[in-house]
């Protein structure tokens, strides 16, 4: 995968975990508290500026209860919302 893939991967993937953060009725701290990250790691990942380890994929798709596979096959995303 190119860099810019990349880049262009987890800027969606960012999307996507805020969409599931907020249609949890969760803030930022809040999501930050449950996963046991300090918040700013939490924002550097939904602005898709960090990329994740498998494991946290894990522990966050059980937080949100969603599936892990979820985050490999991203569903359509707009990219203006970020």
């Amino acid at each position: 995968m190119s860099k810019k893939n990349q880049e262009e991967y987890l800027k969606k993937l960012g999307i996507y975990i805020v969409r599931l953060r907020e249609k949890k009725g969760l803030k930022q701290y809040e999501l930050s508290d449950l996963l046991d990250i300090d918040v700013r790691v939490l924002r550097r990942i939904e602005k898709g500026k960090t990329n994740i380890q498998i494991l946290f994929l894990f522990k966050l798709a059980d937080v949100l209860n969603v599936k892990t596979n979820s985050f490999i096959d991203l569903p359509k995303v707009d990219d203006s919302e970020k």
